[in-house]
């Protein structure tokens, strides 16, 4: 069975270059071989086609041998920027095509950072756009700026009038946080607001945003900086002219490609995470007052639609349960109920859940045993104002002695007693999608436990859980990719 959340046979779908043209999105991205690359392969940029991020045509091999970088058209001809890396070094190219498939690379414009403004160092993954006001192209780029500290990672800009002569400029965004490059800029206005999209993977593993109502700044840092936590990176976004997704990957923890597995873990939940994986969109959300959330999109949504019967039985605790509701009073302690039925690989969980003030914990546990102690924890804590994931490995004593982090993963969000917040949980085989009151995205992998019941939990206050669904797509068919 192919998994709903995109990656290509026997590969992996690394930095997604996102373009949006006639009714339909042309997505490029780096096709990650792995170990199993074998000479006369294809790879660098392949392009897939999607009209609703479900169902995919694979179009192949785009014959570009380079990194992350953007697509812009320019009257009749579309124009690659991408980048290489030969002997060590990092270097802007340019490549032209006219029908985004049969590209020709145009060598002398090949170019790397000047030594001046710039370090001889980082200086990948371009993004150009038009700037109205200054009549000229920009070109964002992942460079580091010249500075007495490592903290040189930055936002390079250069501009140009023919898309072949570029001028070195300072960077637009400096603002020494990291030691490494801002990776994968994006760049795009909703309203008033400008937003600059970067990843980074030193100080903190993400995707982040900073906004400004002017190209010149200032840049500001959000409350909440990042899109979604540690197992997604690399995004960029591309509009429809209605609404903008976010383009990411949600990586693996299959090959240990940078040498970091602990050489005791029982099982793949305790490794590290690898570069690439499957491709995960998300649809951009503006808030009233300019910051951004993400949503998960609604043809994704909906192709979760065939409602599965669930039943509840309680395992601990004062449990009140009904057809598509559940009401637990636990004021002091932890309490837990179980569905009797397993959860399908594929499947939706989606619940909307209010909560006392006084509360400690409350969530879903994912593939539970009924013991309820040996499962994926989806968490939300309302005094801590976050949502978090732990998997089996906290639960168990010899994980309690070992486990170096409090908790797997977790992303920050305001939660209001007495409010109802809508729950979603989205399972593809290991892959694990978590959305939280249409605004707040975390993003997981799930090895250890393959199978397993859905249970939900109250710890140390009330709770309810109302219009609870386990759903699956119609079809089994819709994973199926479409091909060119």
């Amino acid at each position: 069975m192919k998994e709903f959340f995109y990656r290509p046979d026997n590969a992996w779908v690394g930095d997604v270059i996102p373009y949006y043209e006639d009714g339909e999105f042309k997505l490029f991205y780096l096709h990650g071989w792995r170990d199993n690359h074998k000479e006369g392969l294809d790879h660098g940029w392949h392009l897939l086609g999607t009209k609703d991020f479900v169902h995919y045509r694979e179009d192949g091999a785009c014959k570009i041998e380079g990194g992350t970088g953007h697509i812009l058209k320019v009257d009749d001809v579309y124009h690659m920027f991408y980048c290489i890396f030969p002997e060590g070094k990092q270097f802007a190219c340019h490549a032209v095509s006219k029908d985004l498939k049969t590209w020709e690379p145009i060598p002398e414009d090949t170019f790397g950072p000047d030594g001046e403004i710039y370090e001889l160092a980082d200086w990948r993954d371009p993004f150009v756009f038009w700037n109205e006001e200054e009549g000229q192209y920009w070109m964002l780029i992942a460079a580091l700026a010249k500075g007495p500290t490592n903290r040189k990672g930055c936002t390079g800009l250069l501009s140009s009038k023919d898309l072949k002569h570029w001028e070195y400029r300072e960077p637009l965004y400096a603002p020494n946080l990291h030691v490494g490059a801002h990776e994968c800029p994006d760049l795009f206005r909703i309203g008033d607001w400008w937003y600059l999209i970067y990843s980074s993977y030193t100080g903190r593993f993400g995707t982040f945003y900073r906004m400004s109502q002017s190209l010149n700044g200032p840049w500001i840092t959000p409350e909440e900086e990042a899109f979604d936590g540690r197992a997604y990176y690399a995004a960029k976004s591309a509009s429809d002219g209605q609404k903008r997704y976010l383009f990411g990957w949600n990586p693996t923890k299959n090959d240990d490609l940078f040498g970091w597995n602990p050489p005791k873990a029982s099982g793949k939940d305790y490794d590290t995470w690898d570069w690439g994986g499957n491709m995960i969109v998300h649809e951009i959300i503006q808030r009233p007052d300019g910051t951004l959330g993400v949503n998960v999109p609604e043809t994704v949504d909906s192709a979760f639609t065939k409602q599965l019967t669930v039943n509840f039985e309680g395992i601990t605790g004062d449990w009140s349960i009904t057809d598509d509701a559940l009401l637990c009073v636990s004021p002091y302690n932890f309490a837990g109920c179980i569905t009797k039925e397993e959860l399908p690989d594929l499947c939706k969980i989606s619940a909307a859940v209010r909560f006392s003030e006084s509360i400690q914990g409350l969530g879903f546990m994912v593939r539970a045993g009924e013991s309820l102690d040996f499962a994926y924890y989806i968490t939300l804590e309302p005094q801590r104002s976050r949502i978090t994931f732990r998997g089996p490995i906290m639960q168990s004593e010899e994980g309690g002695k070992t486990f170096p982090y409090e908790v797997e993963l977790e992303r920050p969000f305001k939660l209001l007693p007495e409010h109802e917040y809508e729950l979603k949980v989205f399972i593809d085989g290991t892959i694990c999608e978590i959305y939280v009151g249409g605004e707040v995205a975390m993003s997981a992998r799930m090895y250890d436990i393959q199978h397993g019941k859905l249970a939900m939990f109250v710890s140390q206050g009330t709770a309810e859980f109302n219009r609870v669904k386990i759903e699956t797509p119609q079809n089994d068919k819709i994973h199926a990719k479409e091909e060119s």
